[in-house]
């Protein structure tokens, strides 16, 4: 212990004697530390720590194979229902689902507040309970149940000033009576704290036909994932032979039981790793550069070495002695490193698109990370100094004692480590590089991709009326049909209509049969839209009409078809004419819809699928059935000017129509299509951020090689110049010496790059991961970097006075 003190010591004075060395190695190791750290802070919360839930490694979710995904996809209410009551290996299974905000207009300004819907053994499922009050009864959780809500502990401190008698007092959401039953605890999350928590109201003769709920189940003790896997899967498939009208499109369905956590992250989890590994590289970069900086200084302590090998010291000792200057050194840079993360992980955060990471909320630095940095700062220390420690089991201790003598064999074996050295940072660079090009080309692709409508110079928000002033579909037209004209007359508005969803903002798809069909054979994208719809979002008409005045309730019913709706179901008739059922259930729109028009393909869900069929239905001919569709109404404003002045113009006006009823979700469509493809560009961003921070320092590495090769061959080169080499010679010399470290690397980079960027398939779009253009480019540009690092040295040494160069010996 004594003889470690000593070192810790020594290597301290050591360090401090050398300022600028130690400055710079400890910056290097706090970006790679720093990077690594922030990372890890975010794989930890998301994908490694537990669930906030008593025992959550019991809880699991079930669901339907949908999509794609790798999560569990939601279930219906008769599935949900048959399964809560036939399992047995569960302690409870409860569901849940979203819904259309609410708006809140007990006292004060109306404001929308999210919604959350559960089932009565919900908070048995999580093993939580409202910290004020109780949780819901079955009898609540059936559809005559009293309308009861449970607040979220948020909501309650703000809007209610966490008052204590709030249980038992009615509160107005969306012009409804409900009573307090309940405040949730502090802190309490649910894929995001909710603001208010209502029963689900659950029909066990029918129940919610629609494939929206997410169900969950705590599982008895002794019983493993797989066994229940077994028996839920059982239940499903003896559920098909009973209701086989059940069935999803298609008529086959596979299901899955899995870890709740690993379910809710299953959509992450490889870009996590991704970038983690991404930032791994920068780490082993930022060791190869401090390494490289330790052989220099080491170089210049060989006769110190000597001396101390000389007295009596062992190789052992001398190496130890060196590796504990080695970690000291990245302990330093691991703490700069920590404040970086910390620094960093608050603006990584910050630009997170909404809902993209889950328990994002949850993202903090805790003793994972400090245990996971303290753990990098050890490992990259000794990484960085395991390299010159090793060297000096070389030193040739009678030789250099001598001034100036063995230097040449030293440099020979040094020389090569550099280089292998430079040839690793050059790979890694490159591997990072190629990853962020290809996330580039994603994103310019995915920028450049057609959506089928004009964003330009449009305005959007939303408004969800509800209450008796609106309980059927003529009130609620006749109030969007009153805010479409005061909308019309603002200054600066050009044109105005409405339509149930906006492009990109979300999907709302319904079955639908043509006229013959028994039944439903699948589901399109289904738009409630005001007359001047497509001309306000600047779409075509390809052929027939678009709706008019004449489009109203007791009219003939009419529909407006996209053609891709056209190709799946018209491909070798004429569209015009044909008849439709859309929305066909006992909830929905029975008309028979006459096509009169169809439109050009836009995108709906996103911009990297395809535009799926889509069909558009007068909001005048909307019946009761579809109330709840026609209430929810998304406005697109066209107009001249700065369209953000409009908001508060909005505001006002709205607030003249009905101060029960507020404005929402003010952003222009610009700003909404940024949305989309918000998940691409954080991507391309952090990767791009590594892949820079990996670029520079790879330049740095083979930069700080060639000015120390130049210093150790400055005789070597006066000599050349003496005998008559031109300055264009020496030149030729150095930057060959480090262009071909510079090419080895790139190929060594390009095998990796072939290798590892197939794990990116699932986040490209338009661009393969062993793109040519791509990796030729990075290549390319990687070797114009290297160039200009070589090129400084070289344009120094080519300038050595041969008579000076000879006198240095």
């Amino acid at each position: 212990m004594q003889t470690l003190w000593q070192d810790l010591r020594y290597g301290a004075r050591m360090l401090l004697k050398k300022p600028g060395f130690t400055l710079i190695a400890i910056l290097t190791l706090a970006l790679g530390i720093g990077a690594n750290t922030a990372i890890f802070t975010i794989v930890s919360a998301v994908l490694l720590r537990p669930l906030p839930y008593p025992e959550s490694e019991r809880l699991v979710e079930i669901g339907r194979v949908f999509g794609g995904s790798d999560a569990a996809g939601a279930l219906n209410g008769p599935k949900f229902v048959f399964l809560r009551d036939h399992a047995q290996s569960f302690e409870a299974i409860a569901g849940n689902t979203g819904g259309s905000d609410l708006y809140l207009s007990d006292g004060g300004e109306a404001e929308y507040v999210g919604q959350l819907r559960v089932t009565a053994d919900f908070f048995r499922t999580l093993g939580v309970a409202p910290a004020v009050g109780r949780g819901f009864t079955a009898e609540e959780d059936s559809p005559s149940g009293e309308r009861v809500v449970i607040l979220g502990g948020e909501l309650w401190r703000q809007r209610f000033g966490a008052d204590g008698e709030i249980i038992g007092r009615k509160i107005a959401l969306s012009g409804v009576a409900y009573t307090v039953v309940g405040v949730m605890p502090p802190g309490f999350e649910y894929n995001g704290p909710p603001d208010v928590i209502l029963p689900m109201r659950v029909n066990p003769a029918g129940g919610e036909e629609g494939y929206n709920w997410t169900v969950i189940g705590r599982l008895k003790r002794g019983v493993t994932p797989d066994q229940a896997r077994s028996e839920t899967l059982a239940l499903f498939d003896k559920f098909n032979a009973l209701y086989p009208g059940q069935r999803s499109e298609g008529g086959r369905e596979d299901h899955r039981l899995m870890l709740w956590r690993s379910s809710k992250t299953a959509d992450v989890q490889k870009l996590l790793w991704i970038l983690l590994g991404a930032v791994g590289f920068v780490s082993l970069i930022a060791c190869a550069n401090v390494a490289n900086l330790q052989l220099t200084r080491a170089a210049g302590r060989r006769k110190e070495v000597a001396v101390r090998m000389a007295l009596g010291a062992g190789g052992w000792r001398v190496i130890r002695q060196l590796l504990t200057e080695g970690v000291t050194l990245a302990l330093v840079g691991g703490g700069a490193g920590l404040l970086l993360a910390v620094w960093g992980l608050e603006a990584m955060m910050a630009l997170v698109p909404k809902g993209m990471i889950p328990r994002a909320e949850e993202v903090n630095i805790d003793w994972r990370v400090l245990l996971f940095a303290l753990g990098a700062s050890l490992l990259t220390g000794v990484i960085s100094g395991l390299a010159p420690a090793l060297q000096t089991l070389r030193v040739d201790v009678i030789r250099n004692l001598k001034e100036g003598a063995g230097k040449a064999g030293a440099e020979v074996a040094r020389g090569s480590l550099r280089g292998a050295l430079v040839v690793v940072e050059v790979a890694l660079a490159l591997t990072l590089t190629v990853g962020a090009g290809l996330l580039l080309r994603t994103f310019v692709n995915l920028r450049g991709v057609e959506k089928g409508f004009d964003a330009r110079n449009t305005l959007t928000f939303y408004i969800s009326p509800r209450g008796k002033g609106y309980d059927t579909v003529a009130k609620l037209n006749d109030l969007y049909r009153r805010a479409l004209e005061r909308f019309r007359s603002l200054p600066g508005v050009e044109a105005a209509a409405l339509t149930n969803q906006l492009p990109l903002d979300g999907r709302f798809n319904m079955p639908y049969m043509l006229a013959g069909q028994s039944k439903p054979s699948a589901s399109a994208e289904y738009r409630l839209i005001s007359d001047d719809y497509l001309n306000v979002m600047r779409m075509s008409l390809r052929r027939g009409r678009q709706f008019n005045e004449g489009d109203v309730f007791g009219a003939e019913p009419v529909v407006i078809i996209n053609e891709a709706f056209a190709r799946r179901n018209f491909a070798n008739v004429e569209p015009l004419g044909q008849e439709v059922y859309v929305c066909c259930d006992d909830r929905g729109d029975l008309a028979l819809r006459r096509v009169v028009g169809v439109a050009n393909d836009t995108k709906q869900r996103n911009l990297s699928g395809p535009s799926p069929a889509t069909v558009f239905i007068p909001i005048r001919q909307a019946t009761e059935g579809i109330k709840e569709q026609a209430r929810y109404a998304s406005f697109a404003l066209r107009a001249k000017g700065d369209l953000l002045a409009l908001s508060a113009a909005v505001r006002s006006e709205m607030r003249q129509l009905d101060a029960a009823v507020p404005v929402q979700g003010l952003r222009t469509m610009e700003q909404l299509v940024g949305t989309s493809v918000a998940p691409q560009r954080f991507n391309m961003s952090l990767l791009g951020l590594f892949a820079a921070l990996g670029l520079v320092l790879a330049a740095v590495g083979i930069y700080g090689v060639m000015v120390y090769g130049v210093s150790q061959r400055t005789h070597e080169i006066g000599l050349r110049m003496a005998l008559g080499a031109q300055a264009s010679d020496v030149m030729k010399m150095v930057v060959g010496r480090g262009m071909a470290l510079a090419m080895i690397g790139v190929v060594v980079g390009l095998g990796a790059s072939y290798a590892l960027t197939r794990l990116m398939k699932t986040l490209l779009f338009g661009v393969s991961a062993t793109d040519p253009l791509t990796f030729t480019l990075i290549a390319l540009s990687l070797g114009l970097i290297a160039l200009l690092a070589c090129w400084i040295p070289a344009r120094r040494a080519a300038k050595v006075d041969p008579m000076i160069a000879l006198r240095c010996e």
